[in-house]
């Protein structure tokens, strides 16, 4: 299989899994699915955090032995201008100790300027090390 063709499947598996992930978190609950084929595996790991007025840190931890190689955020509340909630940091982040420089998690910082708490999902797409 050529280098092009291993690249669209792995988009197209890593978009299934974003899907996948969505549908199961929203029960509150982390989830982690694999997906992939011979040779390559992608895991896709979805959690729900509650979004307050302010600031929210938090981060998506890859399973031992994966690096985080994307990631990002659903926001479901009310979209509207005069309350937004904006993105700050959406990045990879080595959180290992010693530092080793492998991205193991997914950075998310959120501010919110809404009155009321709203629902985040956060995700990271983890890869063999």
């Amino acid at each position: 299989m050529g280098g092009a063709s291993r690249m669209a499947r792995a988009l197209g598996l890593v978009t299934a899994g974003a899907a996948v992930g969505g549908v199961l978190a929203g029960g509150g609950f982390a989830a982690a699915r694999q997906f992939g084929w011979t040779g390559f595996a992608v895991t896709v790991v979805t959690e729900s955090r509650s979004l307050s007025p302010g600031v929210l840190a938090t981060n998506v931890v890859c399973p031992r032995g994966q690096r985080a190689v994307s990631g990002g955020y659903a926001y479901y509340g009310d979209h509207n201008r005069e309350e937004p909630v904006t993105v700050e940091v959406n990045a990879p982040e080595d959180i290992s100790d010693p530092p080793d420089g492998v991205p193991e998690a997914w950075s998310l910082v959120l501010l919110s300027s809404k009155k009321k708490r709203a629902t985040v999902e956060v995700h990271a797409v983890c890869v063999p090390r």
